[in-house]
């Protein structure tokens, strides 16, 4: 398959499912070579294996790392450039959900998905963008959420941290293309992933089940068939949804409407992601 992809060296994180797993395939699909990193050492390897099967030569690699530990980045920046020698392409994917309502949740969970799902994405981009500038080429690519522009009960931090991820990486796509670095946000309604059966509750504990919502939604290997002929032409905003992103156009064009559905149908459409979320 040809593509802008090919040659190149590709660094996914948040790669041992779903989005980042089925990324990192259709990538080696079309010609590049991937680094896959996450915390699931075995997941990795088996996926690593998979796409070196046949092959004489690697076509991927795994790097082990724990993305929350943002003092290990600039180090594990360096090991991955010297997997393959280059890093064309960061795709920022790593992260978790969340589900719990605000009153209900420690600070110290809410500041550990913002290390995670905010902070670590911006450290790990600053760890690379030296490598980046140096070559006068690049891309970045990074992983937000329709959340990057709706709010919705239970979901306030996710919220928060898909807010910033938007605000960051929009504004750092003005800075960077006269570089030849071209940033991109990949805003993906729901998706059938992990995603919501290791959302993080109030309590700190894993949700457990997949939402309906995530259930009867595409699946990944769907948004990366749908989201690359988007990426490849170079779209800054990228948007793949289903139903759900009508949502998305009433909260940009009548917020009015927005909230009255929320304050109306919310906890009805979302009534199996409140089991958690009850007051003390």
């Amino acid at each position: 398959m040809s593509s802008i992809f090919q040659n190149q060296v590709v660094w996914v994180t948040g790669a041992s499912s779903g989005i980042g797993e089925a990324m990192a395939k259709d990538f080696v699909k079309r010609g590049a070579r991937v680094i896959l990193t996450a915390r699931r050492a075995e997941r990795l390897k088996q996926l690593a294996d998979a796409l070196n099967a046949g092959s004489t030569v690697p076509k991927a690699k795994v790097l082990v790392a724990d993305l929350s530990d943002l003092d290990s980045l600039p180090e594990l920046s360096q090991r991955a450039i010297s997997l393959f020698g280059q890093i064309d392409v960061l795709f920022n994917n790593a992260g978790a959900s969340q589900r719990g309502f605000v009153v209900d949740t420690p600070f110290e969970i809410e500041h550990k998905m913002i290390k995670l799902d905010l902070l670590s994405p911006i450290a790990l981009t600053k760890a690379i963008l030296p490598h980046l500038v140096s070559r006068k080429s690049g891309r970045i690519l990074v992983t937000s959420s329709l959340m990057g522009d709706l709010e919705l009960p239970g979901n306030a931090t996710y919220a928060c941290v898909k807010h910033g991820i938007n605000g960051y990486f929009y504004s750092l796509a003005f800075e960077l293309r006269s570089m030849g670095i071209l940033v991109q946000v990949l805003q993906p309604g729901f998706v059938k992933t992990e995603v919501s059966m290791s959302a993080i509750t109030a309590s700190g504990e894993l949700h457990g089940k997949m939402d309906s919502t995530h259930e009867n939604a595409m699946t990944a290997e769907e948004f990366s068939r749908r989201v690359f002929p988007k990426i490849e032409k170079g779209n800054i905003s990228i948007v793949i949804a289903g139903k759900e992103g009508v949502a998305l156009w009433a909260r940009r064009w009548v917020p009015s409407l927005y909230r009255f559905f929320v304050f109306k149908f919310a906890k009805k459409y979302l009534k199996d992601r409140m089991v958690e979320l009850k007051t003390k």
